[in-house]
């Protein structure tokens, strides 16, 4: 019997990370995340520049409301050696039942990048929602120019579609198109 996908708050680990809902001590942390530019360069204003007080109330919603209302899952990245320590956010959203699909994003903290994290909480969001959720297809949207986050993505068993997505305000763009990857379960 799989799991629904939104009966439970996920608590995924391996060796490397652990993606668990935020808390209220991780707001510093996230306020560093949401305040670098470097990190939005690529991707959806989602958070973006937030003060402390906002950032408390999505960090409550995220782990919260959005969660019971089935919108989305965006959990906290954390490091196993340093559990306390939230380096990235891990996301998946806009699930659609009937068809059996997902999106999936992850964002860290720069400090963080190139340390095979991503690749990681990528990790362990596949093996979540596929094997125990039995999601079998998981899309991924990444400005062509995030060359390492595309990377990941085909490390991964990740395709490059051959078309493109049109999204609004992403990297500061007001329409930008980006490149579609797909999971899709054999």
């Amino acid at each position: 019997m799989m799991t629904e996908l939104f009966d439970v708050f996920p608590y995924l680990e391996n060796d490397k990370v652990i993606i668990r809902k935020m808390d209220m001590s991780d707001v510093a942390a996230l306020s560093e995340i949401s305040n670098n530019d470097n990190v939005y360069k690529y991707i959806s204003p989602f958070l973006y520049k937030k003060s402390i007080k906002m950032l408390e109330t999505a960090i409550k919603n995220l782990g919260g409301r959005d969660f019971e209302k089935k919108r989305l899952i965006i959990a906290g990245i954390y490091l196993k050696d340093n559990p306390n320590r939230l380096v990235g956010l891990a996301e998946m959203f806009d699930y659609r039942k009937r068809a059996n699909t997902i999106t999936v994003g992850y964002r860290l903290n720069e400090d963080y990048w190139n340390k095979k994290i991503a690749s990681n909480a990528l990790n362990l969001m596949m093996e979540y929602l596929v094997n125990e959720i039995g999601i079998t297809t998981l899309n991924a949207f990444v400005m062509p120019e995030n060359i390492y986050s595309s990377k990941v993505l085909l490390n991964n068993g990740f395709v490059k579609e051959n078309y493109t997505s049109q999204k609004k305000n992403w990297g500061g763009k007001e329409i930008v198109s980006v490149d579609v990857y797909t999971y899709r379960k054999m």
